[in-house]
């Protein structure tokens, strides 16, 4: 029974490792990263059924003989570029501030009560300021 639970609780959490960096990897712009992967992969098997494998590779990282697929990914890559420069840098003025602009605060000057008072309350502990009775008190006689 235990033993189930465990096994669902490791599924959930590779399940959701799994979610959180497909995430990260599209939010990142990794999908043309992984579809040009694909297109090297697919250029080096095809090159290399005419050619010796180190004319398909060097055909394949010249850039000279893109396929079909490195040309979509290259468009896609400029309109998601050109996307992102078309959004505006600055905020529009006639959006509400959601936070207070921080040069604008001041803080309250502390308190001078604090700095004057004194180090030790010596009126209320009146028991700890009395010096200690002038001569030891005495050891009496048949006392040890």
């Amino acid at each position: 029974m235990k033993q189930e639970t465990v096994k669902r609780k490791m599924s959930r959490s590779r399940w959701s490792f799994v979610a959180c960096s497909l995430a990260v990897l599209l939010l990142a712009g990794g999908q043309w990263c992984l579809l040009q992967y694909i297109a090297w992969g697919r250029m080096i098997v095809v090159y290399s059924q005419h050619e010796p494998l180190l004319t398909a590779l060097k055909k394949t990282f010249d850039g000279r003989h893109p396929c079909s697929l490195c040309l979509q990914v290259r468009v896609g890559q400029q309109e998601e570029q050109q996307k992102g420069q078309r959004l505006p840098l600055e905020k529009p003025d006639k959006t509400p501030e959601l936070f207070c602009d921080a040069r604008l605060v001041t803080a309250p000057p502390p308190p001078l009560d604090v700095f004057n008072a004194p180090a030790w309350p010596t009126d209320s502990c009146s028991d700890y300021t009395e010096s200690p009775p002038s001569p030891p008190p005495r050891r009496a006689a048949g006392v040890l």
